[in-house]
This record gives C-alpha cells, sequence and structure tokens, in this order.
C-alpha cells in the first residue's frame, strides 16, 4: 500500500516522536486534534489526502510513554490504546480486536518486539466526518539500536472508504512534523508541491524523517510496515513482511 501504508502508520510514528513530551495523553490528543482540525481547514487538497501522512504519525507516535493516542489526518482518523507491553500478551489483544494477525516475535535482521496497541480506525470525508463503522486496529512497534518499525493490521480499508486509490508494496517519503501554527519556508512549500516532501502538524519542534512502508494485503486483513529513518530498502522490507506472512 503505498498511500495507505504510509498513513496507517503515520498513526504509529507520532507516539515515538511525542516520548519527550511531559503533558499528559488527553493535553496530547486535545493538542493533535486541534492541529489537524486546523490543518484540514487551512490546507484542504485532494493530493494530501494520502496514506503516506497517516503512516507516518504512527510511527511517531507509537513508541511513546504515552498510553493513548488520537490521531486525526485528511482521510482517516485512528484511536490507538498501547495497551501490549509483552509478546505473550498478543493473544488477548487478538481476542480484543477480534482478529488473528500474523506476528513475530523478532525478524531475522534484528528488529525485536518491543510494544505494542490496539484500536480501532475510520475512513473520513472532505469534511472530515468519519465514514461508516470503524475498523478494528492492532499494532506492533520494534526496535533495533535505537531505529524504530511499526506494524498495523486492520480488519477492513479506512482509505478505500475515503476515496483513495489502494496500492500495495514499497515507499519512501521524507517527512516533516512541525507545530501548529509553524510557517513553511518557500523550499518547504516548493518540495511539497513537488511531492519530494510531507508536511505534518503536532509535534513541538521540527523535526525530519525519511519513513519507508511497506504495505501487502494478507486474506482480509491489511497490513502496513512503516520504519522511522532505518535506510532498509525495498529488499529488506519485503523480506520482512515475507517473515511475517510466513509466521
Amino acid at each position: 500500500m503505498k498511500r495507505d501504508e504510509l498513513d496507517a502508520m503515520i498513526q504509529h510514528a507520532m507516539e515515538k516522536r511525542t516520548e519527550h513530551l511531559h503533558a499528559n495523553p488527553m493535553m496530547l490528543e486535545r493538542i493533535k486534534r486541534e492541529a489537524a482540525s486546523r490543518e484540514r481547514k487551512e490546507r484542504i487538497s485532494m493530493k494530501l489526502f494520502t496514506a503516506k501522512r497517516i503512516a507516518a504519525v504512527a510511527v511517531v507516535c507509537f513508541a511513546s510513554v504515552t498510553c493513548y493516542a488520537a490521531v486525526h489526518f485528511s482521510g482517516v482518523e485512528a484511536q490507538t490504546t498501547v495497551d501490549i507491553t509483552s509478546y505473550a500478551q498478543l493473544e488477548k489483544a487478538e481476542e480484543k480486536v477480534g482478529f488473528d494477525m500474523k506476528t513475530v516475535e523478532s525478524f531475522s535482521n534484528g528488529f525485536t518486539f518491543v510494544n505494542g496497541g490496539t484500536g480501532e480506525i475510520y475512513g473520513q470525508d472532505e469534511n472530515g466526518n468519519n465514514i461508516g463503522d470503524p475498523y478494528a486496529l492492532m499494532t506492533l512497534s520494534y526496535e533495533k539500536e535505537g531505529k524504530t518499525l511499526v506494524v498495523t493490521a486492520q480488519d477492513g480499508d479506512p482509505y478505500a472508504d475515503a476515496g483513495q486509490e489502494v496500492s500495495e508494496g514499497y515507499s519512501s517519503h521524507l517527512y516533516k512534523f512541525v507545530p501548529e501554527g509553524y510557517e513553511l519556508t518557500a523550499k518547504d512549500k516548493e518540495k511539497e508541491e513537488s511531492g519530494e516532501l510531507i508536511i505534518s502538524y503536532g509535534t513541538d519542534e521540527v523535526m525530519e524523517s525519511v519513513m519507508e512502508v511497506y504495505s501487502w494485503k494478507d486474506g482480509d486483513l491489511f497490513y502496513s510496515m512503516t520504519a522511522d529513518n532505518c535506510d532498509l530498502g525495498e529488499e529488506a522490507m519485503a523480506q520482512m513482511a515475507q517473515e511475517m506472512q510466513n509466521a
């Protein structure tokens, strides 16, 4: 899922990037919602309704010390509770979401399970209204030498509900995370217009990350794997995805 994948993982990305914040979870939730709302009103553009943005949020959010994340971007809204603290708890988490996710405790390249979360994800229209019923969402975070990788699975496709094209496979994009009210530079705007850069709002400082995403469908589940500044490449991520499919 080139588009949908990166977005699905944006929901994971915000947790990792916000681990240094000291605000309580409810305040963080409100900030993210308000920032997303402002972004939607001020920067609405159909070409920005991509899963790539959600994917990055996923990675940033997920490894954070906050126990709850609500991410609201154009096209998708996702809510995740980090309630899986050991690999042994996955069976109970699967009962909670209502589906069996193929998982591995560690990958052959050394990425090892750290924690996980459960929640739900909606597709949304251009006005930010939820479309239909939510899909169950399960998210797993892996680390290796300080690098973070997040895998998500959901029992439906909210991006298709939002009118986005779904594709499988690998993609890599440069993200710039900025605070609410941040004034884009002329260079930012030029790169964003060309598709070279994806802007996401909601952090307390300016940060840049290269997000690699690999997406696939297995049975009735939609999977996304997002790596934050890991420089893995398509071949390595395809291998990791295969390991999960063979689990």
